[in-house]
């Protein structure tokens, strides 16, 4: 019986997380995200995969982050019929990110035909809230470590990542008569000391091994994240000016209240307004307490929404709520998405304040390159919002220690602590130079690992 995997995005990329496993005549996806970043990547996200979606049949997602789930109305209108597998948390966090996207889709290519700056006349959008509702009917909510059987030889269990709410490894068993062969698809794997979410869990026994390398070619700081952020939010606030801090609606948001709350509980800064300007954040805060007990301070009790957020907190759902937050003077703290700020809300407040001295734009997150946030931590004098190009008087930084991916020695520490040496490893999920920096550190060990080429075919003997 043979064993076939293709890598269909986040080769050389670390964004359209997308694996086709074929086996005895089943056919799956693992993930089936979104490109993001150049124009040459978003563009591939009209093109679809190499064989026709109703020849699938079942997709399984590793988490809800759009690069690893946003492309599932693109397949679902195009034909899918099948199931799609997610943790029960994964699936509670991708129905409101879907349609969250969809309302993005539809409203930039509205904004667009508005303003005019649209290449193509009209401008559409890669898929609708119809669209993404459609796909959402195609869950199939999976707890940890339930076995997903998806044909006569081909069986399938989540493991807990750890990078996000719901996070997890996808474990395969494929019976032949050979033996069985044990793929494992990591995910995004968390870090050891995250903020909220619990480690992932220890790496089984396997013959493959399809491992993300995001920051396979750095190391965290070593600073904890919370001093950081009590450093940037008393400068801010000193300086009179707003914090802006674009962050991802699951998972990076949750984590900087968390850290806002304590430090203002501990008299570290002062009690500013907080705007959370993302209704899509309210629904994700709304899951993170749901599922409180599969996270740090859920464990040790602590189940309320105290826990999440600082006292003058405000979450702004209507357009109404987020324009008001442009009359707003003196200090306070805006966070809003997307993370990487390549759409979303926090466009109108970076368009609105970046180029006033006064204000501090903070990242919590990795910026893929060509993303609006990657120029802007790499110091660019202007970026362009909306079609103009505005000048960046703003004080810009990166915090690079809220990352949720686990950098170069977790990843080593993770694999080296598995049950059993993998038979071989595959670096997907990231740029080029930082899979080579892993591949080789891999090797160092006695590892046997490569890059994986986007669009390679190989089959696992």
């Amino acid at each position: 019986m043979l064993v076939n995997l293709q890598f269909l995005g986040a080769a050389g990329t670390v964004t359209g997380s997308r694996y086709l496993l074929e086996s005895d005549g089943v056919r799956v996806l693992v993930d089936c995200g979104l490109f993001q970043g150049s124009k040459a990547l978003r563009e591939r996200n009209w093109r679809g995969i190499p064989i026709h979606p109703s020849e699938l049949d079942a997709v399984l997602l590793t988490h809800a982050h759009l690069d690893h789930s946003g492309g599932l109305p693109v397949l679902v209108s195009r034909g899918f019929e099948g199931k799609v597998f997610a943790t029960t948390a994964t699936a509670e966090l991708v129905e409101p990110l879907l349609r969250d996207a969809g309302h993005l889709q539809e409203h930039e290519a509205d904004y667009a035909n508005f303003k005019g700056y649209a290449k193509h006349r009209p401008a559409r959008p890669l898929f609708t809230v119809a669209e993404a509702r459609s796909a959402i009917t195609r869950m199939r909510p999976t707890p940890f470590h339930q076995p997903m059987v998806l044909g006569p030889h081909f069986s399938a269990h989540f493991r807990r990542a750890g990078h996000l709410l719901g996070a997890a490894s996808v474990h395969f068993a494929l019976a032949g008569e050979q033996g069985t062969r044990r793929v494992l698809f990591s995910g995004d794997v968390g870090r050891s000391n995250g903020v909220l979410h619990l480690p992932p869990e220890r790496l089984p026994a396997v013959d493959y091994l399809i491992c993300e390398g995001t920051y396979g070619d750095r190391k965290h700081p070593n600073v904890d994240p919370k001093d950081a952020l009590a450093d940037v939010v008393s400068r801010a606030a000193n300086r009179q000016g707003a914090l802006i801090i674009p962050a991802f609606a699951a998972g990076r948001t949750q984590e900087v209240l968390y850290l806002l709350r304590q430090l203002e509980e501990e008299g570290r800064i002062p009690s500013l307004p907080v705007f959370v300007d993302s209704p899509l954040a309210l629904e994700c805060t709304s899951a993170y307490l749901r599922f409180a007990r599969e996270l740090k301070f859920g464990a040790l009790g602590a189940t309320d929404g105290r826990a999440m957020w600082p006292s003058r907190t405000r979450f702004c759902s209507s357009v109404a709520d987020s324009k008001a937050i442009n009359a707003v003077e003196g200090p306070c703290i805006i966070l809003s998405s997307s993370g990487m700020a390549t759409g979303g809300r926090v466009l109108f407040h970076l368009r609105r304040r970046l180029s006033d001295p006064r204000t501090t734009v903070m990242f919590v997150g990795f910026m893929a390159e060509g993303t609006r946030g990657r120029s802007l931590v790499e110091g660019a004098p202007e970026v362009k919002i909306h079609g103009r190009y505005l000048p960046v008087r703003a004080e810009v930084i990166e915090l690079q220690g809220f990352s949720a991916h686990a950098d170069q020695d977790d990843l080593v520490a993770w694999i080296e602590g598995a049950e059993a040496p993998p038979g071989e490893i595959f670096i997907t999920h990231a740029e080029p130079a930082a899979a080579s920096a892993l591949v080789a550190r891999l090797r160092q060990r006695g590892l046997r690992a490569r890059a994986a080429r986007d669009g390679e075919r190989v089959t696992l003997a």
